[in-house]
């Protein structure tokens, strides 16, 4: 089958793509940032949407809810985390960020922010732009799509 020059460049940019991102997130998984990759994610979220169920996070990264449990666990532990109990429905827990979980969520972004920077300036500011512009693009696309 002959190639395209659009199914070029798309192969092209998975092998690309694939090399970037399994640098970058070994650069991120690194120990000096404190938090695996979904314990980030779900500070991060905490931290944008307040107290959440544990159902309630385990839709938003697509894992069954026993699966958060343990992070959440984790992070409780680690006294990122408070846990709370609904009055009306002891069957269902709260979770939020504590003051030492909202210090190191910003840790890890500073932190992450800096591998980010790293790489991003090795781009032309007018490449950079470009960039930025179609990955928006991208996700615009994305969310257009879900509706």
């Amino acid at each position: 089958m002959e190639q395209t020059p659009f199914t070029a460049l798309v192969e092209r940019l998975e092998h690309a793509f694939s090399l970037a991102l399994r640098r970058l997130a070994a650069d991120l998984a690194k120990e000096e940032i404190g938090l695996t990759k979904p314990q980030f994610f779900i500070l991060n979220l905490l931290s944008k949407r307040g107290k959440c169920t544990v159902s309630e996070l385990a839709e938003e990264m697509f894992v069954k809810p026993s699966a958060i449990t343990t992070m959440i666990d984790r992070l409780y532990k680690s006294g990122f985390v408070l846990r709370e109990r609904d009055e009306e429905d002891r069957r269902v827990v709260y979770v939020q960020l504590s003051e030492k979980g909202k210090e190191m969520l910003q840790h890890a972004r500073t932190e992450r922010r800096k591998i980010i920077e790293r790489y991003l300036s090795q781009l032309q500011f007018d490449e950079l732009e470009q960039f930025v512009y179609i990955i928006e693009k991208i996700a615009a696309i994305n969310e257009k799509e879900e509706k």
